[in-house]
């Protein structure tokens, strides 16, 4: 059984090693083929350093490293000089940005004993090209990986956010005004940022990030699962004792259902085969893939749950970092918290969480986040989980009030029954349970209904008002009527809460007999 590509970047180690390479060349081979200028965002961990590598070894002219690829026999192999950005080993923290580059330039340029004298990066990198271009007679490749990094790294200081953006600005803005020296420009990133010029004076630059024939580009097919992988599935399939099909379905609810045009989905690369090295149903990408401050920003802005939200596509591709919080939503999606799952018209998408591993990671990272003082979310979690599963609506509400008495008091919106319903949402999301907010029936809207294995609990919130009165609405309005033929035991609940002291001061509950 052939080993897993993880955590290898570059294509080389992987060819030589014999490892499992899912061989994406059908892509490159039209680009290639003729002088172009491409741009590509996707998250984090999602194989973008791979595919650089891998344009990388096919402009040095190595061809046999793609034997038996589909690249192998479709393209004039050709050997033109590289420059190599990767701004993943480009250092910035202990230094300034502009530093971090010089050094770097001068790293490549020694590589292939060249000399360079400038002074600036921006001069420094037109001087590489020159020098590269009269060595080897031909035009300059340049690939950038990761180029917002220094930007995106400081989403929580916009001040040296802006510095490094501007810097990156004027670094960029060099290659304006050698298209006639470069063959062929590749970039990656997370996010477009609408002011770095790189997007306009590069005018020539395809963006590839939303276009239909490069959706799968990067990221793992459900064919290409189930095909590259499948010595490891049926081994897992023995130590689990599941069927080739049960596998199949838990692993794709947990780790597939990214997309970029609502059609084609595709699985982190980084979350599958870390699933398929340890066997785990973990969180595998959440904790490694974005800035944690991006959950704060939402803290201190936004309450309500990320669900099928719409979003303008001009909107969707670009943000500014003086302006962070204006595009929390477009942030979402370009770090990979959402992605898109329907197209309503030409220029509109509706954006929902890819799977279960980044739904239940983001709602339980933002619910921890909401936390103060020394109290176990996990404790609370397992407490109110097992409340419900054995019927006891008091151990339940008991620990659902020292829940809320943990929220810092500038979060809690002031008369708005719809602040403690999203953090009861969030929290049972997080537990696993089903449960659903705001469900419409002939004759009303439910707050919320929670399923566990021998209960269904239908709940009425109020603020500052009566439990009776929510039990009333329940029963005048017929709520249960379209669960009554489920065998589990039907539980009307009416939940009264009071703003001043952040608690549950009031919780009743009547079992329907059938």
């Amino acid at each position: 059984m052939k080993e897993l590509s993880l955590p290898l970047n570059d294509f080389a180690d992987v060819i030589e090693g014999n490892r499992i390479y899912v061989d994406k060349t059908m892509f490159l081979s039209p680009l290639i083929q003729k002088k172009g200028f491409y741009f590509l965002s996707r998250p984090r961990r999602f194989g973008k350093s791979l595919l650089l590598s891998t344009l990388k070894y096919i402009f040095k002219g190595r061809k046999e490293l793609f034997k038996g690829l589909y690249i192998e026999d479709k393209i004039e192999w050709k050997t033109y000089p590289v420059i190599h950005l990767d701004f993943l080993n480009i250092s910035y923290k202990d230094t300034t940005l502009a530093k971090g580059l010089k050094s770097y330039l001068h790293d490549e340029a020694e590589k292939e004993n060249i000399v360079l004298t400038k002074d600036s990066p921006r001069e420094l990198l037109k001087e590489l090209i020159i020098k590269l271009k009269a060595k080897y007679n031909q035009n300059v490749v340049i690939l950038i990986d990761e180029y917002d990094k220094s930007i995106v790294d400081y989403i929580d200081e916009p001040a040296q956010a802006t510095i490094n953006r501007d810097t990156l600005k004027n670094f960029f803005g060099t290659l304006k005004g050698m298209t006639v020296d470069l063959q062929f420009i590749f970039l990656t990133g997370v996010s477009k940022f609408s002011k770095v010029s790189l997007f306009s004076d590069l005018n020539n630059l395809v963006d590839l990030t939303l276009d239909k024939n490069y959706t799968t580009l990067l990221g793992y097919t459900q064919e290409e699962i189930e095909s590259y992988f499948a010595d490891y599935l049926e081994k897992y399939c023995v130590e689990k004792n599941m069927t080739l099909t049960e596998l199949l379905a838990e692993i794709k609810r947990w780790y597939n259902g990214y997309s970029w045009d609502s059609i084609n989905k595709v699985y982190n690369p980084y979350s599958i085969l870390n699933f398929l090295y340890s066997g785990e149903f973990l969180n595998h990408w959440f904790s490694t893939g974005t800035p944690t401050m991006v959950v704060k920003l939402l803290n201190r802005k936004y309450i309500e749950d990320f669900k099928d939200v719409s979003l303008d596509i001009f909107e969707l591709e670009r943000y500014d970092i003086t302006q962070i919080e204006k595009h929390l939503v477009s942030l979402l999606f370009q770090t990979g918290y959402l992605t898109i799952t329907k197209k309503v018209d030409a220029e509109t998408f509706l954006l929902n969480y890819p799977n279960k591993e980044v739904r239940d990671s983001f709602n339980s990272f933002r619910v921890a986040d909401y936390i103060e003082g020394d109290v176990s979310l996990s404790r609370l979690k397992y407490n109110l989980k097992t409340s419900l599963h054995e019927g006891k609506m008091d151990l339940f509400v008991e620990n659902l009030t020292i829940l809320f008495a943990q929220i810092p008091y500038q979060i809690v919106i002031p008369n708005r029954e719809a602040y403690y319903q999203l953090i009861i949402y969030l929290t049972l999301k997080i537990l696993g349970l089903e449960i659903i907010a705001e469900e419409n029936t002939n004759k009303g809207r439910i707050d919320a209904i929670i399923f566990v294995s021998d209960y269904i609990y239908i709940i009425e919130f109020k603020f500052s008002s009566s439990t009776k009165k929510a039990l009333l609405q329940i029963k005048d309005k017929k709520y249960y009527e379209k669960y009554l033929a489920d065998s589990r035991q039907i539980c009307l609940v009416g939940m009264n809460f009071d703003y001043e002291n952040r608690t549950v001061i009031e919780c009743v509950m009547e079992k329907i007999e059938k």
